[in-house]
């Protein structure tokens, strides 16, 4: 097996048994002491304030105003009881001290006698700020001091908001000559009177120029109206001509086309009708000699049938001689004289068709030029007419906005008149009240005026009448003394043994065989707590309060603290009594109110604060560095009467556990689990 791969007996050693399991989970969780439960502990502590004892003092007699008798007291009171933020406790006066000497609250509130009466006092003789009292006991908690101070800035500004005052200096300065203003303001008011009368009458005239204004409009608005509908119908008539003067275009240029084709037919029908004559004259030529060679032979006929006298011989010389008469009639001299007219007519119609010159030719080429212009002209008058459409409706549109507009005028200066009746009345009234206000406005003289301004501008001012704060090292020194201590008396005994085995075997007295490790450890104790008030007394410059107070209240809470160390240790043993060491001692400073006020942390600190050793201790060596206040404080007492009896609890653990030793077990010869 690859050696890096291998895990070893170390670990294997925490599978055997039931022990080592618990040490090995031990192990994996110590690190959520510090990772987790401090995060829980200081995850949310302004949330928490809602929880925080604040006493608030309502002493405040009230006084009289230009509204009648106020008491701003009684109603800053209900606004702080409203607030969800912070637990405000409303309290006398003597309940509030003794609440803030002996913890039960953190700070107190009060709003004095005369607080009225100050945040009224601006346009009095003696103009100030109201007052907030605020007492805190560095007792408490540097942290509650700290966050009681931006509560008490919190308050201040509520009230400030409460009494609706916060105002410039220039306002002040803008008040002692507000009376010369106004007196000014009372002559132009005057003017303004005579100039509202003029404005009435101008306004008069306005209103019936508006009127014959709107009338001329709707006039003009309606002849706009027949001008766009004259317009349209202009514009479609110009449609209807266009179109037909284009097909009036086209049907000429076609006139034109067809007339040159006739032109060339009518000169082939005037040549074919020459040719016709020619052949005509030929054939009239041919057809005389020819009758006359039928002629004859039929008179010789008709002279034989005659001569043979009968009836029916008669009847044919008659029938013959029509058709002499007939044949001797010369019938194609008449076709001969109409081909002849026919001959010159198709001449004159070829020449009126192809001559330019012809009167027929010349007047069809005029008329196919002239439909062309008349499309044309057409075409831009067509163009004309829709621009002139556009501009018609947007002179009626126009003129529609012109008559509401004309009407809107027409009201307006109506309203105006009558309104300036009112100015007229009201201006008049104005000069009579600004006269007789310009004698009413305060005016400050300058030696309260900076005064009146303070006063003005900040309503409320906050006044401490306990305790300062101190500084941030001295208020959590008695945190980090504990702290320290504890730490001390757990690390003493990975050295120091809890039990000596030997004084065990021995058959001493198991409180004798307790107090042989403990009275070492003790020193050992002693020794730190020393120390480390040498070093925060002549090294920090920490000044406590009770400087050799603050050294033995050392010495005995490191009694107490080797004590619970040497105590656990004796009765789970070394190895795990570290570890539960750790453990408690982690719980002990999330749960003193060190830091935070307990009251903002979680419900099950806020029990284990209850009965926490080191919340004592914490308490007992504020008592020494920061002092406290007049009035009962039962703090010190108990701590010294809890920490004693945690001392003496302690001391009979590690007495019993002597005792339960004297037996020796296989288990503690073979420990399952060894450091």
């Amino acid at each position: 097996m690859i050696a890096g791969l291998h895990i070893g007996a170390e670990l294997k050693r925490f599978f055997a048994g039931k022990l080592p399991p618990v040490a090995l989970v031990m192990i994996v969780l110590l690190p959520l002491i510090f990772g987790g439960l401090f995060v829980w502990s200081y995850f949310d502590p302004i949330g928490g304030l809602s929880r925080l004892p604040v006493a608030v003092v309502n002493s405040d007699e009230g006084a009289d105003t230009p509204d009648g008798f106020q008491k701003a007291g009684d109603e800053v009171t209900a606004s702080l009881m409203k607030n969800e933020r912070v637990n405000f406790i409303e309290a006398t006066a003597e309940e509030a001290k003794d609440g803030v000497a002996d913890g039960t609250y953190y700070f107190a509130i009060e709003l004095p006698e005369d607080f009225t009466e100050a945040a009224t006092s601006v346009n009095s003789d003696n103009p100030r700020s109201a007052t907030i009292n605020t007492a805190f006991n560095n007792t408490n908690g540097f942290i509650a001091t700290m966050l009681g101070t931006n509560v008490t800035r919190e308050v201040v500004d509520t009230v400030d908001r409460e009494l609706g005052a916060k105002v410039t200096g220039q306002l002040l300065v803008g008040f002692s000559t507000i009376g010369e203003g106004m007196d000014a303001a009372a002559e132009g008011s005057g003017k303004l009177h005579e100039g509202a009368s003029s404005a009435h009458d101008g306004a008069a005239k306005l209103a019936d120029g508006a009127n014959k204004l709107h009338g001329g409009a709707q006039s003009a608005h309606e002849g706009a109206a027949k001008l766009a509908d004259g317009a349209a119908k202009l514009d479609d008539g110009l449609g209807t001509a266009h179109n037909g003067a284009a097909q009036l275009a086209q049907g000429l240029a076609a006139l034109d086309a067809a007339t040159d084709r006739l032109g060339e037919g009518a000169g082939q029908v005037s040549g074919g009708v020459d040719t016709l004559v020619g052949g005509a004259n030929q054939l009239n030529n041919q057809v005389t000699a020819a009758r006359d060679q039928v002629v004859a032979p039929l008179v010789n006929i008709s002279a034989q049938l005659r001569a043979i006298n009968l009836p029916q011989t008669i009847d044919l010389a008659n029938q013959a001689d029509q058709v002499i008469a007939q044949l001797q009639a010369n019938p194609q001299q008449d076709i001969l004289s109409k081909l002849a007219q026919l001959s010159a007519g198709a001449a004159e119609i070829h020449r009126q068709l192809s001559d330019p010159t012809a009167e027929y030719r010349s007047g069809v080429d005029r008329a196919a030029a002239a439909s062309q212009k008349l499309e044309q002209g057409l075409s831009t008058l067509k163009d004309g007419s829709g621009k002139l459409v556009v501009g018609a409706q947007t002179l009626a549109d126009g003129s529609s906005k012109l008559v509401d507009g004309s009407q809107q005028l027409s009201v307006g200066a109506t309203q105006l008149r009558d309104g300036l009746v009112q100015l007229d009345a009201g201006s008049g009234e104005l000069n009579l009240k600004i006269s007789e206000g310009a004698q009413q406005v305060p005016r400050f003289p300058e030696n309260i005026r900076d005064a009146a301004a303070r006063s003005a501008s900040s309503p409320v001012e906050e006044r401490l009448v306990a305790q300062e704060m101190t500084k941030f090292g001295v208020g959590l020194a008695p945190f980090f003394i504990s702290l320290g201590l504890f730490m001390g008396g757990t690390v003493m005994f990975m050295l120091l043994h809890a039990i000596q085995r030997r004084a065990v075997d021995s058959g001493l007295n198991p409180l004798r065989v307790a107090l042989a490790t403990y009275i070492p450890a003790l020193l050992v104790g002693f020794a730190q707590a020393t120390v480390m008030w040498l070093v925060l007394t002549y090294l920090i410059g920490l000044a406590p309060d009770h400087k050799l107070g603050l050294w033995f209240s050392m010495l005995g809470i490191s009694a107490t603290f080797v004590a619970v160390t040497h105590g656990i240790n004796a009765l789970v043993g070394a190895a795990a009594g570290r570890v539960v060491c750790l453990i408690f001692m982690a719980l002990q400073l999330v749960s003193s109110g060190g830091l935070y006020p307990p009251e903002t942390q979680p419900a099950f600190l806020r029990w284990v604060h209850t009965w926490d050793p080191m919340t004592f201790s914490v308490n007992l060596l504020r008592e020494m560095i920061v002092g406290s206040m007049p009035g009962p404080d039962h703090r010190l007492i108990q701590a010294i009467i809890v920490l004693a009896f945690v001392w003496a609890i302690a001391l009979c653990v590690s007495t019993y556990s002597a005792w339960r030793d004297r037996i020796v077990k296989a288990k503690d010869l073979h420990p399952e689990l060894a450091l």
